[in-house]
């Protein structure tokens, strides 16, 4: 008798410890479906879009061009894990950064079609509204080209989305 209440005593005072999950589902640190689009303003400037693949991990891209450079068209896309090191203290909003890394193209026709490619690195933050189907983020990316003239950059982008 007193070995099984030893037992059920120690089985109580286990407490299971959560796992983060990984798959498909919606977060319940915002609103909408996995798929978001929107507008971002750097280089590059125009459309964005991220690709939720669970509550750690993401595909972004940004289709447009660098403003102020008449004839540009770019295009990147990475692959971006992110983290909760910010406690906001409250419900409402939430955090996360992130980091990644992924590719980048740029083309001008009006500079003798010039064009640059490369890997670049991204690291930033966004910012995700409990209550809102949208996110608003900044990120800088250290960007590498190998074409055209081998040579460095670092991109930065401030932007906006709304998830379906």
């Amino acid at each position: 008798m007193l070995l099984s209440m030893l037992l059920v005593a120690q089985a109580t005072a286990q407490v299971p410890v959560t796992t983060p999950t990984f798959g498909s589902s919606v977060s319940t640190e915002r609103q909408g479906g996995n798929f978001g689009l929107g507008v971002a303003v750097g280089a590059p400037a125009g459309v964005t879009g991220k690709l939720w693949m669970g509550d750690w991990s993401g595909i972004q891209f940004t289709a447009g061009g660098d403003l102020g450079r008449l004839g540009d068209l770019a295009a990147t896309v990475d692959y971006v894990i992110h983290f909760r090191p910010i406690d906001t203290g409250t419900d409402e909003y939430s955090i996360p950064l992130y980091v990644g890394a992924g590719f980048t193209g740029s083309w001008n026709w009006t500079e003798m079609q010039r064009g640059f490619m490369g890997p670049r690195l991204v690291t930033g933050l966004t910012v995700l509204i409990t209550a809102m189907p949208v996110d608003v983020y900044v990120e800088m990316a250290p960007t590498f080209y190998f074409l055209e003239s081998p040579s460095w950059s670092i991109d930065g982008q401030l932007g906006a989305r709304y998830y379906f």
